[in-house]
């Protein structure tokens, strides 16, 4: 029995190679390939998986932070860190970021964004709440900047250079 198996594999092996059965039914390798073969002339159509006009909107669902308490502007060698600290509504508040919203006359407006926990929130101590996120401004930015102005829900700091 071993011996027959043995004999039908090289003999299937063997015929793989051939012309006239690499094309044929009587081809193990092609016995679980069903798709269809395009030909020479004939050009496959596949449809992209995102469509060319489709437009990506992007929705932040992060809110300001409750308190902003402090914002420095720290010079660094790349240009400057803006770091902000801020106390959250309640514990388990995470992903913080600055955001920035906009630059007008030589002013970057930057939004202090924190995402909400989803269950339950712990109030606590302020401390355990306090939320402390920084951004690198680069140097080629900080040349043409005046001032930044850091908002959150209670209000906002502005820093002058």
């Amino acid at each position: 029995m071993l011996r027959k198996l043995g004999v039908l594999v090289v003999i299937s092996v063997a015929l793989t190679g051939c012309e006239r059965v690499s094309e044929s039914k009587l081809n193990p390798l092609k016995w679980f390939d069903r798709a269809p073969e395009a030909t020479a002339g004939e050009t496959v159509q596949r449809k992209p998986l995102v469509p060319a006009q489709a437009e990506v909107t992007i929705i932040d669902a992060r809110v300001l932070i409750e308190t902003l308490t402090s914002a420095y502007l720290e010079p660094s060698s790349d240009g400057a860190i803006l770091r902000a600290i801020g106390v959250a509504a309640s514990q388990g508040y995470f992903n913080a970021e600055l955001v920035l919203v906009d630059i007008t006359s030589g002013v970057l407006t930057y939004d202090f964004r924190v995402e909400r926990p989803t269950g339950y929130e712990a109030i606590g101590s302020a401390a355990s709440r306090q939320i402390t996120v920084a951004t690198v401004i680069d140097a080629a930015s900080l040349r043409r900047v005046r001032g930044v102005v850091v908002r959150g829900a209670d209000g906002s700091k502005r820093l002058s250079r």
